[in-house]
This record gives C-alpha cells, sequence and structure tokens, in this order.
C-alpha cells in the first residue's frame, strides 16, 4: 500500500508542466525576502487594525453619548438587569421575560424582547416601540448607566466562578488560545471585557440602599430561585397571579434554559442583528430554482453575458429535464 502511494504521488509531480516547477523553485529560492516583505505588511496591517480599533472605540463612545443622553427617555417602569459578564444576566432576562409576558417561547432571541441596552447604539434599534414595560440587559458599571426613574436589578457572582465561566466563554466564543493561568492575570488586572470585576461589583454594591435598586447574589438564585422571583415581583411592582410561579419557576430552571439554548446564546444574537437568519444558510439545493426569482429582463441581462463569455467556451449549466 505504502509503494502505491508513493507511485502515485511520483506520477503526480511528473504530470507538473514545466513552467509551474520552475515557479516554485523561483518561489523558494526568494523565500527570504518574501518573508521580510511579509513581516513588513504582518506589521503594517497591525497598525491598521490598531488605527481602526481607535477610531472604532471613537464611534461607539459618540453612539452611546446620543443613546443615553439624546435618544433613551427612562420611563417609571423601565427595568435594567445589570451584571458584570457570565454572572447571570440571561437568567434574570428570562425571569423578567416570563413575569412581564405570558412567557411563551415564540422569539428567535431573547435580545428581541430584551434587547441589550449598550448594543442599541450600534444597532439602531427603535426601543420605543418595546412593550411596557421595557425591560433592558445592561453589563455597564453604576457610573456609565442611565440614571432616571427606572429600576435596577444587580445580581453579582462569586469572581472565582465568573473568571473561569469567562475563561471557557473566550475559548469558545472569542478563540482564546491561552491557558487558565494567562486568563486570570489578565483577569485580575481587569484586562478583559468590561474591566474589573471588583470594581464593577463595588460600584453597585455601594448602591444596594438605593430606593430602585435591588441588588442580587447569584448563589442565592441557585439556593432558592423561588424567594428570589418574589423579591423581583415585589421590587418591580408587578401583578403576577399565584398559579403561574409554578410554571415560571420552571421556565427560568436552568434544565429548561439549556433546552432552549440558542435562544440566549451571544453568537446567535450577534448574527442576528448583522441581518443573518438561523437555519437558512443550506437552502434548497435544487438545480433551476432561478426560474422561482429571475425577471424577463434580468435573464436577459445574464444570458447576453453568457453568451458572450462563457458559453463559446463550451460549459453549459442546463437543469436536469430542461
Amino acid at each position: 500500500m505504502d509503494l502505491q502511494n508513493e507511485v502515485r504521488t511520483r506520477m503526480r509531480v511528473d504530470d507538473i508542466p514545466g513552467h509551474v516547477k520552475l515557479r516554485t523553485a523561483v518561489r523558494k529560492a526568494f523565500f527570504p525576502v518574501r518573508w521580510t516583505l511579509s513581516v513588513f505588511w504582518g506589521a503594517v496591517s497591525r497598525a491598521a487594525r490598531g488605527i481602526s480599533l481607535v477610531t472604532w472605540c471613537i464611534h461607539v463612545g459618540i453612539d452611546y453619548y446620543r443613546l443615553v443622553y439624546l435618544d433613551y427617555t427612562p420611563e417609571p417602569d423601565d427595568i435594567f438587569v445589570v451584571s458584570y459578564p457570565r454572572s447571570g444576566t440571561t437568567w434574570l432576562q428570562m425571569i423578567l421575560y416570563q413575569l412581564t409576558t405570558d412567557g411563551n417561547m415564540d422569539f428567535v432571541h431573547i435580545a428581541e424582547v430584551c434587547p441589550w441596552f449598550e448594543r442599541v447604539a450600534l444597532n439602531k434599534r427603535d426601543i420605543t416601540r418595546l412593550p411596557r414595560p421595557r425591560v433592558f440587559k445592561s453589563h455597564l458599571p453604576r457610573l456609565w448607566i442611565p440614571k432616571g426613574t427606572c429600576r435596577y436589578i444587580y445580581v453579582a457572582r462569586d469572581g472565582r466562578d465568573v473568571a473561569v465561566s469567562m475563561y471557557h466563554f473566550y475559548k469558545s466564543h472569542f478563540r482564546y488560545k491561552g491557558d487558565f493561568r494567562r486568563f486570570f492575570k489578565l483577569f485580575m488586572r481587569g484586562w478583559v471585557a468590561w474591566g474589573s470585576w471588583f470594581s464593577h461589583v463595588a460600584g453597585w454594591w455601594k448602591h444596594r440602599d438605593d430606593w430602585n435598586v435591588l441588588f442580587l447574589r447569584y448563589e442565592d438564585m441557585v439556593r432558592n430561585l423561588e424567594s428570589c422571583v418574589r423579591k423581583i415581583i415585589d421590587f418591580c411592582g408587578l401583578e403576577v397571579p399565584e398559579e403561574r410561579i409554578p410554571e415560571i419557576l420552571k421556565r427560568c430552571s436552568f434544565q429548561f434554559m439549556k433546552e432552549h439554548e440558542e435562544k440566549f446564546d451571544y453568537a446567535l444574537e450577534l448574527m442576528l442583528e448583522r441581518g443573518c437568519m438561523p437555519r437558512s444558510f443550506i437552502r434548497k439545493g435544487r438545480p433551476g430554482g432561478w426560474r422561482e426569482l429571475f425577471p424577463p429582463e434580468e435573464l436577459e441581462r445574464f444570458n447576453r453575458q453568457y453568451e458572450k463569455r462563457v458559453k463559446q467556451l463550451g460549459l453549459s449549466f442546463d437543469a436536469p429535464g430542461t
């Protein structure tokens, strides 16, 4: 078997035209020059990325300023569910959705019914059309959150669990290649998304006694979800029939949310923002499907180019049965 593979490989090499072999030899001979140029253009590329990152941060800052001070008008029944990332924000989104609606799961992603406030500055979503009470997700520190008559529910989680959860999230969604020890150094320095966990939690903890702030701990939600749900109901002044509580607790369980994981995935949220629709990559795969969409004038335009540039080469694309 090895001899057969060797023969096949030799035959393929022998079939290569001479001018291709010469071109390959020249490329190999000039590899040091090519490598030097590659390093140079790599540096230029990194500099361009750095410049684009700076300009991106400027435009995000401007758009966020517009959102907070010009476009967003706080309403008395607005509710912000806030946390440092990987601390239970999505869980709170689901709880508030169940408490403020009939709880059906006919949305594609939770961001449709409970948008991420910071990203509204980027996707330009019209939040005035959201049903009342409006519920927003946020990872903003206390200093940057919009101030007003709205209510804030903050959930804090043990920073050690947050570090581990963020590490796995970085690996699965941000293509992080380092080990946990390296990531933990970044986490402790606050060199990760949303900065220092210590500053974030401490900033909100100082306002735990404010009339419009409810401070929860993730660990308490795990131990006694019903008690925390009832605190949220009282804090927000919601009217929830007692007979709905068991169903709400079931739908806010880890098992139920895991079964509907695609409705909470950050990656899907970004896809939807960009106009991508799930389960649409593989469509029909049927030859001749163009007949359903091509208008006569566009078909004529295509045929003229096809006759001029392709058909004369002897290449055709007739669908089966035509």
